[in-house]
């Protein structure tokens, strides 16, 4: 039984050194690192030059978390102690901003352009802003130009195509809100 044990162990002792050495390979990709900052899996980042990608203190990003500067110029900012969970993407061309404190589920996706031209032949790009102790749910989508303010809670599915008030519950596609004043814990 001690044997069985002791793999296991040395499995899990694996597992940690390869979430570090993931870390570190894309430590190289970010300009401005917190510490205690841990990759859980493989992460993409576009290699567009001149684009800033900046990520707090001891957050967390898990596998298939894409970041995808398209534009010089573009920055992605990363609060501390931030969770982003499998599949997330940040499309940016100008500048997405995630505060601290944040949960984000899996397959979300934060964009801040249309990617798309009508008329004048150029995108149409806002920033996005996500405020601290905002929740996430799985499969949101936050559009350009949206606020969302600190504590606010997204539920999973919805489509956020404008600002979102402090401390406050939106859902649907569009998104409305639902529910005001709340508090969430981890």
């Amino acid at each position: 039984m001690g044997n069985v044990k002791e793999k296991r162990a040395f499995y899990e002792y694996v597992r940690y050194a390869y979430r570090l050495f993931l870390g570190l390979l894309f430590r190289r990709h970010v300009q401005k690192c917190g510490k205690m900052f841990r990759v859980c899996g493989k992460v993409h980042r576009s290699e567009l030059k001149n684009t800033n990608l900046v990520i707090g203190d001891h957050v967390l990003l898990h596998a298939g978390v894409g970041f995808y500067l398209d534009a010089p110029g573009a920055t992605v900012e990363i609060g501390d102690k931030t969770f982003i969970n499998r599949r997330t993407e940040f499309m940016c061309k100008q500048h997405i901003r995630v505060g601290s404190h944040c949960a984000i589920s899996w397959d979300v996706s934060i964009m801040d352009t249309d990617y798309h031209t009508i008329m004048d032949g150029r995108p149409n790009t806002k920033p996005v802003i996500i405020g601290d102790h905002v929740w996430i749910g799985c499969k949101a989508t936050i559009l350009k130009g949206v606020t969302i303010g600190d504590g606010a809670i997204i539920a999973a599915g919805s489509v956020v195509a404008h600002d979102v008030p402090p401390r406050s519950v939106v859902a649907g596609v569009p998104a409305k809100v639902v529910k005001t004043d709340v508090d969430w814990h981890l």
